[in-house]
């Protein structure tokens, strides 16, 4: 009698095969959840209480072990319709060693993914090598479990049982083993300054008092009045996670790759919160929206990266199996339904903040980033009155809505409120801070990551283009040890790369080095720096944008297509008279410097569930020397006057409402 033939006779029936598999890949399933658990609660960069990390490794443990019995049925199939092929014990075997491979492929592939998207290739072949060995491991071992099972020494209790019990033994332990207090390695430099980066998402320069708005905004123009406001800074690209890479790298989103959401920044790249942490400094992130989830790579450098938009749900998106479901949830159904799992209340988002304050001890500098979202179209209005014009069924419709008059008045007393509102919530923030005695030694950087197209050229609510109602973004800087009078103004070009550095200064940390980044502490002693070129990067709704703003206020704009515009800021500030025609020399200048920068720009759009998580949010689809135009003599013929009613440039067309941000 042959191998084969001794191990025929089955334990179970066969037709009992595939649940009987199931059963015992699902107890794998749910430890390695509890599992799962415990080691992402332990490493989580989550703001999260015992209790969430109990409830979120309970989460973990049922949606693995659901997993690994949907993966154990598919190989209990394959074991029970192979038959007449193999004899039973191989087929059991295969059958457990597919479900088995399944399992361990969901769990390490998105990872081994991920570490090959950052170029970490070390990580990369040790864990494809741990997939490819424990997928064999579980072969052998089902095999040899079978042939035990056959001859009697299986113990009668079974595995699934103490499985169980171990899977909530896990769950209970998760409790106790959190976010412990994990000072850096290096110890801060006595009387340290305490670090506060403000980024609001889709803030206009014009929408702040101290820009001559008149949007109440108490709380930033207190900044301005008693530290210092720069009026020429602008943002190189228009849109959340690009704006965002180059405040925190210093770099131009060009060099980093980050030119859209749903880029990632490489783990190459050096952030401002990885300088403060290597110093010392306790780091905080607190973000509003899924489109700065730290899938994007911004939370380098975070000890906590808090991204939990809806605690005891959304936390589960820690978790490879929650992270399906909710990809599953939002890919079938309609993403815009579920706003609470994509964005996040500013009032929120600073509470959770001033609560991980609360953890730091008062004698660690902390370097603390809270980012605002509420000014991001729709406009909802978060309080009573309710809001004029229904701007989410308005985002529902077909791309190309045409505004009437009466709603874009509407809209546009929403966009104030939203502003209003978050201001509020900054002098909360403030008031906190000030409250914790973290302002008495601290430096307070606040900014718009870029501004928004209230109809100018034709655009209604979104940021697409390159117009400077789009680039000019508030830039207000408050420290302690100021080298200036209080309430200083500087109107030299400066960008949001000039943010990083600028951070470091005040804190007398050393700099990011090999970047653009320039401290703006610089340009606030009275001499005036003007400045260099700075190369633009934006998107319409169907191309993209590629353009030069000089120091001296000369513009120039361009399509894929070419299509180039040209303007003098200094005599048109609204951009309304295209100077391109009579102007082709400055043209061809500008755009054979913009054609060498522009190839180096990766256009590939983000895919899948998170391109449609972005859309749910309303987002749709310089290393080299930059020479700026330069205009003919004011001899030379002038352009045509232009009046708004018949502008040089033909309007944008109406605007879907669905912009990058």
């Amino acid at each position: 009698m042959n191998d084969d033939e001794t191990f025929e006779v089955p334990p179970v029936p066969e037709g009992r095969v595939p649940l009987r598999i199931a059963g015992q890949v699902a107890a794998v399933g749910a430890l390695a959840g509890g599992l799962e658990g415990l080691i992402v609660g332990w490493r989580s960069r989550l703001l999260l209480t015992g209790l969430e990390r109990a409830e979120l490794t309970l989460g973990a443990v049922v949606a693995d072990s659901l997993l690994a019995f949907a993966a154990g049925l598919v190989g209990g199939v394959i074991a029970w319709r192979m038959r007449g092929w193999t004899p039973l014990w191989r087929r059991y075997q295969r059958g457990f060693g597919a479900a088995w491979t399944l399992l361990t492929a969901f769990a390490l592939l998105p990872l081994v993914a991920e570490m090959a998207r950052r170029g970490d290739l070390k990580n990369v072949v040790g864990s494809s090598v741990v997939l490819a060995s424990t997928s064999f491991m579980g072969f052998l071992l089902s095999g040899f479990a079978y042939r035990r099972e056959f001859i009697g020494l299986t113990p009668r209790i079974g595995f699934r049982i103490p499985a169980a019990f171990g899977a909530l033994a896990l769950v209970g332990l998760s409790v106790l083993v959190g976010q412990e207090d994990r000072p850096p390695t290096n110890p801060p430099p006595p009387q340290a300054t305490n670090v506060v980066l403000i980024s609001v998402d889709t803030l206009r320069r014009d929408a702040l008092g101290t820009y001559g708005s008149a949007t109440a905004t108490p709380n930033l123009d207190r900044l301005a009045r008693e530290g210092a406001a720069f009026d020429a800074a602008i943002t190189p690209l228009p849109e959340t996670a690009p704006s965002h890479s180059a405040m925190l790298t210093g770099q131009h989103p060009r060099h980093t790759g980050v030119v859209q959401n749903g880029r990632a920044l490489s783990l190459r790249e050096q952030t401002v919160a990885e300088q403060f942490q290597a110093v010392g400094w306790r780091t905080g992130a607190f973000v509003s929206s899924f489109a700065l989830d730290s899938s994007v790579g911004l939370d380098q450098g975070f000890e906590v990266y808090d991204d939990d938009f809806a605690p005891r749900f959304r936390g589960i998106a820690e978790f490879r199996a929650g992270w399906l479901g909710l990809r599953l949830l939002l890919r079938y159904g309609d993403p815009a339904d579920w706003p609470a799992l994509l964005e996040r209340r500013g009032d929120a988002t600073v509470a959770r903040a001033l609560a991980w304050v609360d953890t730091v001890p008062p004698e660690q500098p902390i370097f603390l980033w809270v980012h605002l979202f509420d000014p991001h179209s729709p406009y909802d209005l978060h309080g009573e009155p309710g809001p004029e014009v229904d701007h989410r069924a308005i985002l529902a419709k077909e791309p190309g809505y045409a505004y009437s008059d009466a709603e874009v008045e509407g809209l546009k007393r929403q966009y104030a409120a939203e502003v209003h509102f978050t201001d509020a919530q900054i002098g909360v923030l403030l008031d906190g801070l000030r409250a914790r005695h973290r302002l008495d030694q601290a430096a307070v950087l606040a900014v718009g990551d870029h501004g928004e197209s209230l109809g100018e050229h034709g655009i209604h609510f979104n940021h697409h283009g390159l117009y400077d109602d789009v680039l000019r973004v508030p830039l207000l800087l408050w420290q302690t040890r100021m080298g200036w009078e209080p309430g200083a103004r500087n109107d030299d070009q400066v960008t949001e790369m000039d943010v990083a550095n600028t951070l470091l200064e005040a804190a007398g940390v050393p700099k990011l080095v090999g970047t653009r980044s320039q401290a703006l502490q610089d340009r606030l002693g009275g001499a005036q720096q003007p400045g260099s070129p700075q190369f633009l990067l934006g998107r319409t709704d169907s191309a993209w944008l590629y353009g030069i703003r000089s120091p001296n206020g000369v513009k120039y704009l361009e399509t894929d297509a070419g299509a180039p515009e040209l303007y003098s800021l200094p005599d048109d500030p609204h951009e309304l008279h295209d100077l391109a025609p009579t102007q082709e020399k400055a043209v061809r200048q500008a755009h054979e410097s913009v054609q060498g920068l522009k190839r180096g720009v990766d256009h590939s759009a983000p895919e899948g569930a998170t391109a449609e998580m972005l859309e749910a949010l309303g987002y749709t689809d310089p290393d080299a020397t930059l020479a700026a135009p330069e205009l003919a003599p004011a001899g030379a013929p002038p352009a045509a006057p232009v009046t708004p009613e018949a502008p040089a440039v033909p309007p944008a067309p109406p605007s879907s409402g669905a912009p990058p941000k």
